[in-house]
Order: structure tokens, then sequence, then C-alpha cells
């Protein structure tokens, strides 16, 4: 007796389960999402009521004061109204590095094919988390502050 296997039809279900795999595990490696996108912090996002922290990014604190015309601002504001900028109405498209049950989830995200942690860092508004990312960003973060950019002017 001789069976027969359609190959195409038999590929297309692989896929089909690949996909229904992909969507029952939300944020695990890259996803695409079509969905409005808050941004709290010049670190992290929000997404359909996820917290998202950009991958080996860190924000300046809250405290921490930048100084232009004589007047401080905190450098958190400008980080955070510097991301929203950075995003605008753009689709938004993360890699997920690490989660877990106790811990946000940490992405490396871009927009139109450019790393929003690397602009983050470049434009002095944010550092280089080096104990999650070892390094990744350590030369961009010590560019900016030799070139006295973003809040790297004020110290």
């Amino acid at each position: 007796m001789s069976r027969r296997m359609n190959l195409p039809s038999a590929a297309l279900r692989g896929f089909h389960l690949i996909a229904l795999a992909a969507m029952m595990m939300p944020l695990a490696g890259h996803a695409t999402l079509a969905a409005e996108i808050s941004v709290i912090a010049g670190d992290r996002i929000e997404v359909e009521g996820r917290d998202i922290h950009l991958w080996g990014v860190r924000a300046p604190e809250a405290d921490a004061l930048c100084y232009g015309n004589g007047q401080g601002e905190p450098c958190a504001r400008v980080s955070h109204r510097l991301l929203e900028a950075l995003i605008g109405k753009d689709e938004v498209i993360c890699i997920v590095k690490d989660s877990g049950p106790d811990k946000p989830v940490s992405a490396q995200c871009s927009v139109d094919g450019a790393d929003l942690g690397n602009l983050m860092i470049t434009s002095g508004w944010a550092t280089d988390d080096r104990a999650e990312s070892a390094g990744f960003y350590e030369l961009q973060e010590q560019a900016a502050r030799t070139e006295r950019v973003g809040m790297w002017k004020y110290r």
C-alpha cells in the first residue's frame, strides 16, 4: 500500500502551527504589534498594558537636573520627551532579550531600522546599563560624554 503525502499541504500545516505557537507566546522573540505605544520614561515604553524596558539602556534618575538658560529641568523629563519624539507615530519593532515572571520585559526596540537604545545613548540622554548589556552601548556612551551632548553638557 502506497502512501501519498501532499508536500505543500504538509508544509503549510507546519507553518500554521508555528504561527499559532508564536501567537500563544506574546513578546517572545521578534513580534510586530499594531498597538498604541506610550512612553513611560526615557528607557521604558508601554504596549497594550505591558511595561517594556529598553534593553541595555538607563534613563537619567528623576532627581538629576540639567541646566539650560540658567533654569534646571529634570534630565529624566528631557529623556522622556526625546524618546517620544524618536518614536512619533512610527512602527516600533522590539526583540525581547529577557523576561520573567518577576521582572519586566527587556527588549531591543527600533524605529525605521534605528535602534532606540543606540539613539538615546548617542544623543546623551541615556546611559549604557552595563549590568544588563555587558557594555553593548559602552562606546556610544563614551562618545556622548566626550562630545558633551545631552545631559553630559551639564556635568
